[in-house]
């Protein structure tokens, strides 16, 4: 049996930056962020909008200095498959494979729709700690329901409007900072901070990302933990309701 060959792949792409110490999510840049520039690496190399990341953050990348963004094609065509990585010094410090599909999303018909979704002005203004978390300076956010970092509540679970300030970031890099805007949602059920990096995030796209400087309802809580990791799961949506990303992260439990 003969079987035709796949389409050629298209040449990788490597393109240099480096990033703002303001984007530092306690000692190093916030992982959403390089999320964001490895998905958008991707898209570009590919020409086609992503459906899905994972990327494994398997150390930290160092603000005010040079780090390489690269993208190689798996797999070109309708459905396609990208890999992005991340170097500095040398070193490999996030990876991500991507999933692209040729031709815009349609709307998604969603199995288990919200039976309500609150209003932005349901929400409460609430400024993250700059002394840990300067990146906070990048994001306004309205915070829903009772629940605040180092509240001591009950649930582990963040609920906010969250939108881009005072950045002209591309979309997709956007996103991936939205995907990763709110604290732990440990930090909920704390009364002190601990340091709890993102080393691995899965994302699914249900639509075009939000336009730069958007309003997007995140909707974040832990679904399980043990004394090394926690797992939270999260959902973004746009100001009508539409789901925008689904995703699931896992969170090392520094100190155990």
């Amino acid at each position: 049996m003969s079987l035709a060959p796949s389409p050629a792949a298209p040449a990788g792409t490597s393109r240099r930056l480096a990033f703002d110490p303001t984007w530092r999510s306690f000692t190093t840049t916030q992982g959403g962020l390089v999320i964001g520039h490895l998905l958008a690496a991707a898209a570009d190399l590919a020409g086609a909008p992503p459906r899905a990341v994972t990327a494994h953050l398997l150390g930290g990348v160092v603000p005010d200095a040079e780090a390489v963004v690269t993208a190689a094609a798996d797999r070109s065509g309708r459905t396609g498959s990208v890999r992005s990585e991340l170097r500095q010094d040398g070193a490999l410090r996030a990876v991500a494979q991507v999933l692209t599909s040729a031709g815009p999303p349609d709307p998604v018909t969603e199995t288990y729709p919200p039976s309500s979704v609150p209003g932005l002005e349901d929400g409460e203004p609430f400024e993250l700690p700059r002394d840990y978390v300067p990146v906070g300076e990048h994001t306004e956010i309205r915070a829903l329901g009772a629940s605040r970092p180092m509240g001591g509540g009950d649930e582990p679970r963040l609920h906010a409007w969250v939108r881009i300030r005072g950045a002209e970031l591309p979309p997709l890099v956007q996103l991936g900072v939205l995907l990763d805007a709110l604290p732990p949602s440990l930090f909920a059920v704390r009364t002190v901070p601990a340091a709890m990096p993102t080393v691995e995030l899965t994302a699914h796209l249900a639509g075009p990302p939000p336009e730069t400087g958007a309003w997007v309802r995140v909707d974040q809580r832990t679904v399980w933990s043990d004394h090394r990791v926690a797992v939270d799961d999260i959902e973004l949506r746009a100001l009508d309701g539409s789901l925008v990303a689904s995703g699931r992260q896992t969170r090392r439990l520094l100190g155990g």
